[in-house]
């Protein structure tokens, strides 16, 4: 039984191809109604969904003889969307027709009850939907059974906080959150998030890294800063041979971290979103960093401020869907320099209703020497101004600009409750 017609079909498949980031949508696929020449073509796009369309057309020219995609036209995404949408719809329609027939007949045999009936329609109505999911109370009682006895038994997925002092104020991240680092021009901001990352790989997490302004050279050289004082970007030529050997060695430490990168240059929200989600699928991460939120796009919006509540809102989002923390970071507006020895706070984020909306944690950089030359070079504040469900408050770290090293040193005095509760 076929779903879409022939032409239709292979528009979807076609598409599949050509457009990588549409991938991430193939196993809403349901391959059994699909003809079998094409299920062959699904299969090797499925196995191979991260290859570039040459490499799959290559494949599916050697196994598959009469299919050819020349044969239609290559519709854009939206169209392919589309087409999606409507298989699966139509599938979701037909399935829902044999089950009440299903029913129909049990129920005509005296085989079934109302009850029981009952319980299909509802298992499959559950089951069918495409992202709108719901439990019971039943379920949930079972999910967080789940959750507290992973935790008695040091099994839990959280993530901890990979500084000394973060984890007596900032609660650990169990997936689903979106983290906001915040700070100024030149308050270091990459520099937190590349030490972040870079601590939770050495201790065995999965990491998607996603910058929009700096190559993977760089990045990389920011990481392996730590152990140099030379500007490994900028002068490694300066290195002695055995400067040279220290830092190859140190590279090749890093080999086996599950670390990837992406530095595209994609700046769409929409296909960022697509490509975490197909590399999440690849990976599974234990995280996504994203620096950073001012280069993302949203196409169609009349405002920059409608634009940000758009992509926060998705991100967010997504973060639920794949259930992994998202971590972004984020300029503050000029307004901070007219705050006292120029401490921000909330309201100095960018388009700041929309991000501290969405924003499950907001830390708010900063460095007092900006401010008052007299103060320490290395000081440096990680302010944890929004946290749901948990403390605020200042962690106190050293940050070494030469080796862009970042580390905790102490916390504030006082770090008070967040009032506003947990909704997530």
């Amino acid at each position: 039984m076929m779903i879409l017609d022939v032409r239709s079909e292979r528009q979807v498949l076609k598409a599949l191809i050509h457009y990588i980031n549409l991938r991430c949508r193939i196993d809403e696929i349901d391959r059994r109604f699909l003809s079998q020449e094409s299920q062959i073509i699904y299969d090797i796009i499925s196995k191979k969904r991260d290859k570039d369309p040459t490499f799959i057309l290559m494949e599916m020219y050697n196994r598959v003889e009469r299919f050819d995609v020349d044969d239609v036209e290559l519709v854009d995404e939206n169209h392919a969307n589309n087409l999606i949408d409507y298989f699966n719809e139509t599938l979701r329609n037909k399935k829902f027709r044999f089950l009440l027939n299903q029913i129909s007949r049990a129920m005509g045999q005296g085989s079934m009850g109302i009850e029981a009936a009952t319980e299909r329609i509802m298992s499959f109505l559950h089951e069918s939907s495409s992202g709108f999911k719901y439990v019971d109370m039943k379920q949930a009682n079972m999910l967080l059974k789940q959750f507290h006895t992973d935790v008695w038994a040091n099994k839990s997925k959280k993530l901890h906080w990979p500084f000394r002092y973060f984890n007596t104020v900032l609660n650990s991240l169990r997936g689903k959150e979106l983290v906001v680092i915040a700070g100024e021009t030149a308050t270091g901001k990459t520099a937190f998030m590349l030490n972040t990352a870079d601590r939770w790989a050495a201790e065995g997490k999965t990491i998607g890294y996603i910058s929009l302004e700096i190559d993977v050279v760089d990045l990389k050289n920011r990481m392996h800063q730590k152990d140099f004082d030379i500007n490994l970007s900028a002068e490694s030529e300066k290195l002695s041979e055995e400067g040279q050997l220290l830092l190859n060695d140190a590279i090749d430490r890093t080999m086996d971290q599950k670390m990837f990168f992406c530095d595209s240059g994609v700046r769409s929200v929409h296909e960022i979103i697509a490509g975490i989600k197909l590399m999440n699928m690849l990976h599974q991460f234990d995280v996504v960093f994203i620096d950073y939120l001012q280069l993302m796009s949203c196409p169609g919006k009349q405002s920059k401020d409608a634009e940000i509540g758009e992509i926060m809102g998705s991100l967010k989002a997504l973060a639920m869907d794949i259930k992994v923390p998202i971590i972004i970071a984020s300029q503050l507006n000029r307004e901070v320099g007219k705050n006292d020895k120029g401490i921000p706070k909330l309201s100095n984020l960018r388009e700041s209703g929309t991000i501290e909306h969405s924003a499950d944690v907001v830390i708010l950089i900063y460095r007092p020497i900006l401010y008052n030359k007299s103060q320490s070079l290395n000081e440096y504040h990680a302010i944890v101004a929004k946290q749901r469900n948990g403390k605020t408050g200042t962690i106190y770290m050293d940050f070494n600009m030469t080796r862009q090293f970042i580390e905790g040193t102490g916390t504030s005095a006082k770090c008070k409750e967040e009032l506003s509760p947990s909704l997530v």
